[in-house]
């Protein structure tokens, strides 16, 4: 029986990693930095954690694996997976399998504008980027001006370079600038490798609040062909996430996501089950090839409430 540590359980992605664990024969811990947390009724045992910034949140987190005998760590977000994949042997030598990706994945598609670069140069189409604001000054359209390090959907601006004056308080380095892709076409694909193995998912997404409200399973030969691109030339193992836009029948991939996506209980639901093929993969085990059942299907993210008996 494996001993599995999710963390970050009060998120959407999180919280969707342990429904889907939960019908399985697992022992399961949850953390967050939330003193309550949505997914802490569906685990063993649930403790607040510090931030992943915190100097010491490796050091506890490790800590709190090796007392509870966990054998296997899923890092929900961004700044947690920096974090533990710069420490990544300090969990492989407690015997702690981590399902993360590896050096260079993380050093690339956690930063915006290096996955735009690295893509451009092996042949995959990407929105204009620009690491400085000066750059796109007198340009005509509209851009998009985000974070480089990966942060959710937050603190994005669509603006017109003529009105510059929005971005103040918007460093160059700390920001990327990127041509917008007026599309309402607009995909994430869940791409999965392992040895001889890759298997592609894909959602047509309506989006709220930065996450994927509804999707719409979607066959597309053009994006099959895009993420097993992206997965050999990254040497994917594991998992992650392409989003893209399309426009004038060009698909644009305008960002890398190297870890679990939030549509994580979709693709679970239609039999693209990467988070149980992950862990086997840690394990040595490959997975079988998916193909879809269905050629249609809607996906909708519904509204719940609960209690949480804490005494």
């Amino acid at each position: 029986m494996r001993n599995i540590l999710v963390t970050a359980i009060s998120g959407n992605i999180g919280y969707g990693i342990l429904k889907v664990l939960k019908s399985e024969n697992h022992r399961l811990y949850g953390c967050d930095v939330n003193e309550i947390a949505a997914g802490m009724d569906l685990v063993e045992e649930f403790w607040q954690c510090r931030y992943a910034a915190e100097e010491s949140y490796v050091d506890e987190l490790l800590e709190q694996c090796v007392r509870r005998g966990i054998t296997h760590l899923i890092p929900v977000n961004e700044r947690e997976i920096e974090a533990v994949g710069a420490e990544r042997k300090r969990f492989e030598e407690k015997h702690i399998q981590v399902l993360i990706q590896s050096r260079k994945i993380l050093e690339i598609c956690l930063d915006k504008y290096k996955t735009a670069i690295f893509l451009s140069q092996h042949g995959i189409c990407v929105p204009k980027t620009y690491k400085d604001a000066a750059e796109i000054a007198d340009k005509d359209g509209r851009y998009i001006c985000k974070p480089r390090k990966s942060n959710g959907s937050k603190d994005i601006l669509v603006f017109t370079p003529g009105k510059q004056e929005c971005l103040a308080g918007k460093k160059n380095g700390d920001y990327v600038f990127q041509e917008y892709i007026d599309s309402r076409k607009e995909y994430t694909a869940g791409v999965f490798r392992y040895r001889n193995t890759t298997n592609v998912i894909a959602f047509l997404r309506q989006l709220k609040d930065g996450y994927s409200n509804q999707v719409e399973f979607t066959e597309d030969v053009e994006i099959r062909q895009i993420a097993e691109k992206a997965a050999d030339i990254f040497e994917l193992e594991g998992y992650f996430n392409l989003q893209m836009r399309k426009k004038d029948g060009i698909y644009y991939v305008f960002e890398i996501n190297p870890r679990i996506s939030g549509t994580v209980r979709f693709r679970h639901l239609l039999g693209f089950t990467d988070v149980l093929w992950w862990l086997d993969a840690a394990d040595g085990k490959e997975a079988e090839p998916y193909q879809s059942k269905y050629k249609k299907a809607v996906g909708v993210r519904e509204l719940n409430e609960k209690y949480l008996i804490l005494e």
